[in-house]
């Protein structure tokens, strides 16, 4: 009993230790903690429950009497096993939902308005990433002559993104043989990913013997056009004024590691498409982060649906001081809000 009464004792005083650190921003002490217990727990008791919390590698003191703050392995610890989820207020969903759902928005500006949603509410920075094209849902093409030997593809996918691509085609196609190219594309393909259309085609060909596999080998060929289907990956960003106002970065070297993050991007992209493949929140803290412009912040990461399939991801970047219950909520919000969004624009 005095074992589990003992380890009660550390998550309750880590957990205060925890949140006194977040609201504050400044090094945490016994008096501090003993006040939050409202003096139930003696600072002396406290100080060895510290001593122990320290020893455990869960918090460290930055510099002599001066009191502690979390470490890393801390906030890992606290997210996995202490953190309780806030709810958003009214006030908060009606910040989210006028952003991600304006009138006369297209999906640049639901992207845009989503990042900033995720800043204003956080007050961290908030990065969206495009909706892979591979894994849109066909909706509708679109096939035009620009001469004897191009042709003009406008390609629409369910989550609203376009894609227009101009090809080089050795054979020459008339209007009404695109025509019925365009109407055969249309009816076949909805509801498939662009990412399966190749292979979906490759199996049809495959079935086909008779005069209608030369139409279908046109429509193949000129969907296997390379780069149709790809598109640089892209994220939208917000908030570094809200990075760089936390007293963290007052630390000029954290500031600079932060803006290279931004202006580089690798390694928040590789982090997103690496994520957007797990269901679910993910956390990300400190040197947990493989990246070292990243070694200084949390990312709190988010995967979005459009009907049902992943497409994209959002995120969360901030010091590892950040209020990760209430972020979790946000991204999660969101991550909904922006996939019915992005369902109503397609």
């Amino acid at each position: 009993m005095k074992k589990v009464d003992t380890e009660s004792r550390q998550k309750s005083i880590l957990n205060a230790i925890v949140e006194s650190y977040v609201d504050s921003a400044t090094p945490v002490g016994s008096r501090a903690i003993a006040q939050r217990f409202r003096n139930a727990i003696s600072p002396a008791t406290i100080r060895n429950v510290m001593a122990d919390l320290e020893e455990l590698g869960l918090i460290m003191q930055p510099h002599t009497s001066a009191g502690r703050v979390p470490t890393d392995r801390g906030y890992r610890f606290y997210v996995d096993s202490l953190l309780e989820p806030k709810h958003l207020t009214k006030e908060e969903e009606s910040v989210i939902n006028k952003l991600i759902h304006a009138l006369g928005s297209d999906i640049e500006y639901a992207m845009q308005n989503a990042s900033k949603a995720i800043s204003i509410v956080t007050n961290v920075a908030g990065v969206v990433l495009m909706p892979r094209l591979k894994r849109s849902i066909f909706k509708h093409i679109e096939l035009f002559n620009m001469d004897d030997s191009r042709i003009l593809a406008v390609i629409v996918t369910t989550s609203g993104f376009v894609k227009n691509s101009i090809m080089d085609f050795e054979e020459h196609l008339t209007r009404q043989e695109l025509t019925r190219i365009t109407e055969f594309l249309n009816s076949e393909l909805e509801g498939v990913s662009l990412g399966d259309i190749k292979s979906y085609l490759t199996r049809k060909l495959l079935e086909e013997r008779d005069s209608f596999y030369t139409f279908l080998k046109r429509a193949a060929d000129i969907l296997s056009v390379p780069g149709l289907f790809k598109a640089d990956d892209h994220l939208y960003f917000d908030g570094a004024a809200c990075i760089m106002s936390h007293p963290e970065f007052m630390d000029i070297k954290k500031a600079r590691l932060f803006l290279r993050a931004c202006e580089d991007k690798k390694g928040l992209l590789n982090l997103l498409n690496q994520d957007m493949e797990l269901e679910g929140v993910k956390i990300h803290i400190g040197k947990e982060n493989l990246y070292n412009e990243i070694q200084e912040l949390s990312i709190v990461t988010c995967n979005y649906k459009v009907n049902d399939m992943t497409v994209g991801a959002i995120a969360a970047i901030g010091p590892t001081r950040m209020e990760y219950g209430r972020v979790i909520s946000v991204l999660k919000y969101i991550s909904n809000e922006l996939g019915k969004e992005l369902e109503s624009l397609g």
